[in-house]
């Protein structure tokens, strides 16, 4: 063993983010390995900082004063927490992304793996359930985060402090609030390592005889993953339209790679909405699947993490972080439904899963496969540029194929004095489907009861103050009064009894949300059962899969939801589809807005018809002539990406050219924006100096962000756009290093954001 260890910084600025080398004392010689977690000392910190083993030189650096150079502390992990691969894979998202080696290892490596151990954990439970009940009905609640824990408690009576952060997303500070004004209280208990919660057991399956358009997609990757070679990169794109039978070829295209002694990883948009996914992998290849998601408990996400490390299990399935699973000897990486926005990261770093598996597919020698129904127009372009191969799914395994699809012309709804959310057409194809014992699925994109609260008389709308948004009313499921609650804050107020502009009484809510269609459903069907699927029902563990569960065991008849009902289900009693409002997808302001429309509305109508039945779908929409609500209702992608593909063109997005987001946030108006605009001073002068390399780059001038306040931060951007992601990347990051910034403002760079609001 060496006696020099080189490590990186668990949490280190840019500017000292390097590699650092540091002395091994002899007692711990034989501990320290490439991927150990150790403390260093560093400066003149009293603590010791946590770091990762990186290497291992033969001699300290050139100039180094071997007197000088300090020893490890201590070591905290037994045998590596991270591989090399992954190591090397942090280095190239410091490259492409604004962060550091430490922020992209502690992105592969959440905590709680480094962290959990069998010992005590700190759970809550509420003082008094009836008192806690009737502080949700008295409406005196600020934080709709508060009411999040309140309820969570309500339902499973206690939980650990760590479940209840992750699954009613609040911090520690929400727990610690409620502790002080006595509503939960504290305790201690030692937990074990127990997967038994984590792994849904299932009944082995039968393997379904392949198509032969499936059987061909099989043997191509099963060829592509035996000529497949380290350094290159070998894609497909698995274009199947809805209820193709695109999961059955990964399963079977696994069996192969499994049988050539490789591993597999598998990526789902998020795991909790797609339970049935889990199921058939398991069902199929049993504890060789290792499930890692957001909603693990970190006892379960720390052992399912050991075991992926150790080597005892080669399929992995998961959510955006899995890509970073420390699978060894790679043969095969699937992205089911690739075209889905979550695959992003929204925090540091900024990474985009399907770039992190092409690198790793590089890496590893391994086959890349990105499955969808609606691809993203960039894959498709990809692969119609020969830089990924297609292998289509042309029919459903239905005997029924496509379903049928309506689009209802709304204008002509209200013109014949029908102003409800339902079509006549809508509410005679729902009456006739809860008669015959069938089911249906209602799509609204938007949560709440209404969207917000106007003054007919004036026009006033009721906004938060610490956001740039208007407020949302919702129903209290507890009774007593509608609260409005900001999306973004999530900050709760009443709805005023008379207009503060103008005195008026006139108050009105304005715009439905899935609470509305739910409590409409029910007035008009009173026999109806109804399931609501939305960020406000799925804040437990299992929400997701109570709800899915239940609709699919047809203990309810009609499942309304948001986009999360859309993605991925498999019902085969729903004969009804149904999307409230096709036209709102479109307004966002994005230029990925007619993409996404596209996306949801035609993953929503595949739902309907998966099984013996036929299937029905109605759109309903005031713009039933958009090419995006036709192609929609035709099913017809390739139609939608001809589109498309030449507005992209014509304004050089994606994949003809790229966009790059710095974002500077602050308490303080003034500070922000004067951070912005010296960001955008030092960039011009950066593009000036270089001006043949930046020759085709656009600089906008800084300015405020769509949406200029949230939580009481205003927000100030400076957006460039280049052909080159390589240079929008040099430009900024450059930039981002040089800049002296406001105490308080922070700077996030974003290459190629989803969202720019």
């Amino acid at each position: 063993m060496n006696s020099h260890c080189q490590v990186i910084l668990a949490d280190a600025a840019r500017h000292f983010d390097r590699a650092w080398t540091y002395r091994v004392p002899e007692s711990l010689r034989g501990s320290i390995e490439i991927g150990s977690l150790v403390l260093v000392p560093f400066g003149t910190r009293k603590e010791p900082l946590r770091a990762f083993v990186t290497g291992f030189p033969e001699m300290p650096p050139g100039g180094y004063d071997e007197g000088k150079i300090r020893e490890v502390h201590r070591v905290l992990s037994n045998g590596p927490v991270v591989t090399e691969e992954q190591i090397a894979l942090a280095s190239e998202m410091k490259r492409r992304y604004y962060c550091t080696m430490g922020d992209a290892v502690n992105a592969m490596v959440p905590p709680a793996v480094l962290a959990v151990g069998g010992r005590e954990v700190r759970f809550a439970r509420l003082v008094d359930t009836a008192e806690a009940a009737d502080l949700l009905d008295s409406g005196d609640l600020r934080s709709m985060k508060q009411v999040r824990v309140i309820e969570l408690l309500l339902e499973h009576e206690e939980a650990s402090c760590a479940e209840i952060r992750q699954a009613a997303d609040v911090s520690q500070g929400i727990l610690n609030t409620l502790a002080k004004n006595k509503v939960i209280e504290f305790f201690n208990r030692t937990v074990r390592r127990d997967l038994s919660d984590e792994i849904e057991e299932t009944e082995p399956s039968v393997k379904p005889a392949p198509t032969g358009a499936q059987c061909e997609a099989i043997e191509k990757i099963e060829a592509a993953v035996m000529s497949a070679v380290k350094g290159k990169l070998s894609e497909f794109l698995l274009f199947g339209v809805t209820g193709s039978g695109k999961t059955e070829v990964y399963l079977q295209a696994s069996e192969r790679v499994l049988a050539r002694g490789k591993t597999i990883l598998i990526l789902v948009p998020e795991i909790s909405l797609t339970p049935q996914m889990t199921r058939r992998l398991v069902s199929r290849f049993g504890e060789r699947v290792a499930i890692l998601h957001s909603r693990l408990t970190p006892a379960g996400r720390y052992e399912m993490w050991q075991r992926v490390l150790a080597g005892e299990v080669p399929i992995v399935v998961g959510a955006r972080s899995a890509v970073f699973a420390p699978l060894k000897n790679l043969g095969m990486i699937v992205i089911d439904e690739e075209q889905e926005s979550s695959y992003k990261a929204e925090m540091k770093p900024r990474y985009y899963a399907a770039d992190i598996a092409r690198i790793r597919a590089i890496m590893n020698g391994a086959v890349l496969v990105l499955g969808s129904a609606t691809p993203q127009v960039s894959s498709f372009w990809r692969a119609e540029n020969g830089l990924s191969t297609i292998l289509r799914l042309p029919d459903r395994i239905s005997d029924y194929g496509m379903a049928d699809v309506d689009v209802i012309d709304m204008r002509a709804e209200y013109a014949r004095g029908n102003l409800s959310i339902f079509s006549e057409r809508l509410a005679a194809e729902l009456t006739y489907t809860i008669d015959r014992g069938e089911q249906a699925m209602i799509l609204l994109n938007r949560r709440g009861f209404s969207r917000t609260v106007i003054c007919r008389k004036c026009g006033w709308q009721m906004r938060c103050p610490q956001c740039d948004i208007a407020l949302t009313s919702h129903r209290n499921p507890y009774g007593g009064q509608s609260r409005m609650v900001c999306h973004l804050c999530e900050r709760l107020a009443r709805v005023p009894a008379y207009c503060p502009v103008c005195g008026s009484e006139e108050i009105m809510a304005y715009g439905a949300g899935t609470q509305q269609v739910e409590e409409e459903i029910l007035r008009r069907f009173p026999h109806a059962r109804v399931l609501r699927m939305d960020q406000d029902t799925t804040r437990g563990r299992f929400s997701h899969r109570e709800i899915l569960d239940a609709f699919e065991r047809h203990e309810a008849d009609v499942l309304v939801g948001t986009q999360m009902i859309a993605k991925g289900h498999d019902f085969h009693n729903v004969t009804l589809a149904a999307i409230l409002s096709a036209d709102q997808l479109l307004g966002t302001g994005e230029f990925r807005a007619p993409e996404h429309a596209f996306q949801l509305m035609t993953q929503a109508a595949g739902r309907a018809g998966r099984g013996l039945k036929k299937g029905r779908v109605i759109i309903q929409a005031v713009q039933p002539d958009h090419f995006v609500v036709k192609a929609a209702a035709g099913q017809d992608y390739e139609a939608f990406y001809r589109e498309e593909i030449v507005f992209r063109k014509r304004m050089r997005y994606l994949p003809f050219g790229h966009i790059g987001m710095a974002q500077f946030k602050g308490f303080s108006r003034l500070d922000t924006e004067d951070a912005a605009r010296a960001f955008y001073r030092e960039a011009a002068q950066m593009i000036r100096r270089y001006g043949g390399t930046f020759a085709d780059t656009i600089l906008a001038e800084a300015s405020p962000a769509p949406i200029e306040k949230i939580r009481s931060r205003y927000r100030f951007r400076v957006m460039v756009r280049d052909e080159s992601a390589e240079n929008l990347t040099r430009l900024l990051f450059i930039t981002a290093d040089h800049l002296k910034r406001p105490k308080g403002v922070s700077l996030a760079i974003d290459i190629d954001p989803w969202s720019t609001f």
